[in-house]
């Protein structure tokens, strides 16, 4: 008999993992691939998550970056560079396996290469059923992804679904070099979405994302990407294929009775800036503390999606607002170069947690927006934009 059964084995599943065991509550985490496994994703670690996770991560990091080139349609481009790093780079197959070490030190059961089937009620219980046996449990956590089986078993279905296509581009290791510390973010790859170029330790990261449900022509997408941005002989390319998270502007339900969903399988990404692993984080952390104060009764579970509309949602919203006018207004954005060192400051200042989209106080007309009081100041000149 468990406390808490957790299925999923990401940075969210792994993180609850982690401190459920770490104060003594029976925990067990069920992955259904073998790890390490690889995992699609641009392994993007903002600053604001490196701060959350509270671990020291700093032997996974492949590359940091300093600058970030920013490209639009026309051939515009604004280049931002800074003293302090906004993105540190991971192998998220190496990540998340250090995550999952960190939950067995914690004394947490992992049971990989596992698949989660169902689940029922028994009483006070909930049984979980896998394709290897059975095991009871006084809460369920859905840590699943954004296809997770647990919300849909649990009615729990929040969000939409974008998808992205990335490849994996081994070339040689001088070209590697000289892109080290710089990330290309180009809103011309894919509509309504982007293309972006991640530097690694022996490989770029190259892929294309849209908040799009379907497009026909994200393979050609991808390839442009690929050509525009590959320097030299291309050694070896991995192309893979994956959804997006994201939220529909509702506020939505997070759990039940006996379920709680976190990371992806609540589709709570970013829809601006389309990083998901520090809200994957935050969803742990917040379950965390309302699972301890439901156990101690201090607490019914619905707390926990009263605080991720409060403390989550409400954020996400406005981040939603802001996406929509971005991918809709292009050419306005790419026009004013004024306009953009503003939402460039906005933009960093979310990235290194000293701010978020909320508090800017976005009330008024989005064409209208000029932010005064970033805690970022930026100098576009000839541009490039300096903080």
């Amino acid at each position: 008999m468990y406390d808490v059964i957790i299925i999923g084995g990401g940075p969210a599943g792994s993180t609850l993992a982690r401190r459920l065991s770490a104060q003594g509550y029976k925990a067990l985490l069920i992955e259904k691939f073998t790890m390490p496994r690889y995992k699609a994703c641009g392994g993007g670690i903002t600053p604001r998550c490196y701060k959350m996770l509270d671990l020291d991560i700093s032997d996974y990091v492949e590359d940091t970056t300093y600058k970030i080139a920013f490209k639009f349609p026309n051939n515009k481009s604004v280049v931002l560079e800074t003293e302090k790093p906004i993105i540190y780079q991971v192998d998220r197959t190496k990540f998340d396996k250090y995550l999952i070490d960190k939950a067995v030190e914690s004394g947490c059961d992992v049971h990989d290469g596992e698949k989660f089937l169902d689940f029922y009620r028994d009483g006070k219980e909930v049984v979980v059923k896998t394709d290897r046996g059975q095991y009871k449990t006084r809460i369920l956590v859905g840590a699943d992804g954004i296809n997770s089986t647990v919300a849909y078993k649990a009615n729990l279905l929040n969000g939409e679904k974008g998808i992205a296509l990335e490849a994996e581009v081994y070339v040689d290791k001088c070209d590697i070099e000289k892109v080290r510390g710089e990330v290309v973010v180009d809103f011309n790859a894919i509509k309504y979405g982007y293309g972006w170029v991640f530097p690694k330790k022996d490989r770029l990261s190259i892929g294309v994302g849209t908040f799009l449900s379907k497009t026909s022509k994200i393979k050609e997408n991808l390839s442009n990407m690929i050509d525009e941005n590959v320097v030299g002989n291309v050694e070896e390319c991995k192309i893979y294929g994956h959804q997006l998270s994201f939220p529909n502007g509702k506020d939505g339900t997070y759990n039940n009775d006996k379920v709680i969903l976190i990371g992806d399988a609540t589709r709570l990404a970013d829809p601006f800036t389309g990083e998901g692993i520090y809200n994957a984080i935050l969803t742990a952390n917040i379950s965390f503390d309302v699972i301890e104060k439901y156990f101690n009764g201090k607490c019914e579970l619905s707390e926990y999606t009263e605080r991720l509309r409060r403390e989550v949602v409400s954020d996400i919203k406005w981040a939603h607002r802001l996406s929509l006018f971005t991918y809709n207004n292009m050419g306005f954005i790419e026009k004013s170069v004024k306009y953009f060192s503003n939402v460039l400051s906005y933009f960093i200042d979310i990235m290194m947690g000293d701010n978020n989209y909320i508090n800017y106080k976005l009330k008024v007309p989005l064409y209208a927006l000029h932010i005064k009081n970033s805690k970022t100041k930026i100098k576009v000149k000839n541009d490039v934009a300096h903080i």
